[in-house]
């Protein structure tokens, strides 16, 4: 099951290339290519656990076990990453959290406000059941129904199902930044006792140790047998379609269930987000992802292309980041720089910064990030904690 994972990889120049709403051989009322057949609701649903319950196998495994603390100590920049469109600003800190034999207790260090620093928690369906910025001490787990009890004094997150995902985010500024983050990693502590987490069938482990949102129920429980088949069926579909799904950028795919973000409830919005797995809600964060110039025209290394991005952008009250990739492998490129930020670049008396995308170096002022001639590539704005209403528009020159 590992290898569904890297499913998505294969699909970059679909999701790239894929028919758009302009296709002649798509439904004129939902824009889906004709050729690609729509998943059903329950297809959609279990398509979320099937992943996400692959992706906690596979993620208990590296860290040794359930109730262990998976650290990151590199910045995703060689284009290895199992994660699709890595972002290039954080360490993570990532664990199963298991509530199978009691309470779990994570310990958190207090961070400097001016360093970004977050815990976010997902459920079995790929919700958020909790999250906050710059969080600091004792944080309970217990399983909703089970009366657990919490240390005096914690902070305590009720859990729908068994195995909740904690994953703590870590701001890394510039690469000299990194030796800061590593003693904040070592100052968090997780009590709970671990075992190997073994899944056979993923959604009807999901329906056994997991409270299925009663209006998701009937479709997981009619798709118990969601296959890894299936899970191709679906994904296709996704690359199909994804000039749609990237226009709501991570609008309604990573928040609560029932949350008040536009396409929060729509199956197939949520099932997209698979494509980016541990994305956040959009009050921590804005992702913008641009495939095209300013001609909608697709982003190649056979043209030189720039684009203008505000220093200090209207709407954002942390911090933001330009990450470039390719879209071969959706990872970062080897060799190359692939993020600018507040910290590696400077404002121009017009208080913008100014990228070329290019094979060459312009040696013209601007920043230049480079790309492969002949590949496609795309990149993302990240822009954290934003006020969406005033962000800024398409950086087109």
């Amino acid at each position: 099951m590992k290898r569904v994972l890297f499913m998505l990889l294969a699909t970059s120049l679909v999701f790239l290339y894929g028919c758009d709403d302009k296709s002649d051989s798509a439904d004129k009322k939902t824009g889906v290519p004709a050729a690609v057949e729509k998943p059903t609701a329950a297809e959609f649903h279990a398509f979320k656990a099937y992943h996400h319950a692959v992706y906690m196998v596979t993620t208990a495994k590296q860290a040794g076990g359930t109730n262990k603390l998976l650290h990151t100590t590199e910045l995703p920049t060689e284009g290895t990453d199992p994660v699709v469109t890595p972002a290039l600003d954080h360490l993570y800190t990532k664990a199963i959290i298991d509530l199978t034999n009691g309470p779990v207790v994570v310990e958190l260090p207090e961070v400097e406000k001016d360093r970004y620093f977050s815990i976010h928690i997902t459920d079995q369906e790929h919700y958020t059941i909790y999250d906050e910025i710059h969080p600091v001490g004792k944080y309970a787990f217990v399983r909703k129904g089970k009366n657990m009890e919490a240390p005096t004094g914690s902070t305590v997150i009720e859990s729908p199902g068994d195995y909740p995902h904690l994953f703590i985010r870590t701001q890394v500024k510039n690469h000299e930044d990194l030796a800061k983050v590593y003693p904040i990693q070592q100052k968090i502590k997780l009590t709970g006792a671990s075992k190997e987490l073994v899944i056979e069938n993923p959604v009807r482990f999901t329906i056994e140790t997991h409270d299925v949102y009663p209006q998701n129920k009937e479709f997981l429980t009619t798709a118990v047998d969601f296959s890894e088949a299936d899970y191709e069926k679906v994904s296709n579909y996704i690359g199909a379609n994804a000039p749609r799904f990237a226009a709501n950028a991570n609008i309604g795919k990573f928040g609560p269930i029932d949350s008040e973000e536009p396409g929060s409830n729509d199956p197939d919005n949520r099932a997209a987000a698979i494509v980016g797995h541990l994305g956040f809600p959009l009050h921590h964060a804005y992702y913008a992802p641009y495939f095209t110039n300013c001609k909608d025209e697709i982003l190649t290394g056979d043209n030189k292309e720039v684009f203008t991005f505000p220093y200090e952008p209207e709407g954002v009250e942390l911090f933001w980041s330009v990450t470039r990739y390719s879209a071969i492998t959706r990872n970062t490129i080897p060799g190359k720089n692939d993020l600018f930020n507040a910290y590696n670049t400077k404002p121009d008396a017009n208080r913008n910064i100014t990228v070329t995308f290019s094979v060459d170096d312009p040696k013209d002022g601007t920043y230049w990030m480079p790309v492969n001639a002949g590949e496609p590539y795309y990149f993302v704005v990240r822009y954290y904690k934003p006020d969406v209403d005033h962000l800024p528009p398409k950086p087109c020159n």
